[in-house]
């Protein structure tokens, strides 16, 4: 009896493992210049037309776009300049912004800047997590967001799918 007790806890403590440990899938840009990996939960949304990114989870309130732009095209830009700029632009359309941050990070490599913006948008309070990766031909921006009732767990999501941002080699 003690064994079969024994290797219904073990079985009990694998399936709860297996379960428990969330897939994931990388995500290539549709102009193939980046990628990204998410929980392989997540799907294609129709978020942001500019976005070469743009999935997320309707049923866990948890979304993501990427945008890119190339660095040759931007005379005395740096990556200061182009996160205090892409912020400055979702600021504007945040009511009652708090910005936590600046964060400086190391993505795929590459220096990176991140703030946590909480506000409201659209008549709902919102938690966005703005990234400016200066990669090695883009300035990238990851903007995730959620709902603060779903940012216990999601928020964790969202910061590591955006750790995960690479630019692809040609």
């Amino acid at each position: 009896m003690r064994t079969i007790n024994g290797i219904a806890t073990v079985l009990l403590f694998v399936c709860f493992a297996a379960y428990a440990q969330e897939t994931e899938k990388t995500v290539l840009a549709s102009d193939k210049k980046t990628q990204i990996s998410v929980p392989s939960t997540w799907a294609a949304l129709e978020l942001n037309e500019a976005a070469e990114i743009q999935l997320g989870s309707e049923k866990d309130e948890a979304y993501l776009i990427v945008l890119n732009e190339l660095k040759d095209d931007m005379y005395g830009w740096n990556l200061e300049k182009h996160s205090r700029v892409t912020l400055g632009s979702l600021l504007a359309k945040v009511s009652f912004p708090v910005v936590i941050g600046p964060k400086a990070l190391t993505i795929g490599g590459r220096p990176a800047i991140q703030y946590e913006v909480r506000g409201a948008s659209n008549n709902r309070n919102v938690i966005y997590i703005h990234t400016t990766v200066d990669g090695e031909k883009y300035f990238s921006q990851i903007l995730a967001w959620t709902l603060p009732s779903h940012a216990d767990a999601v928020r964790p999501q969202l910061l590591k799918a955006s750790a995960t941002f690479r630019e692809v080699a040609d």
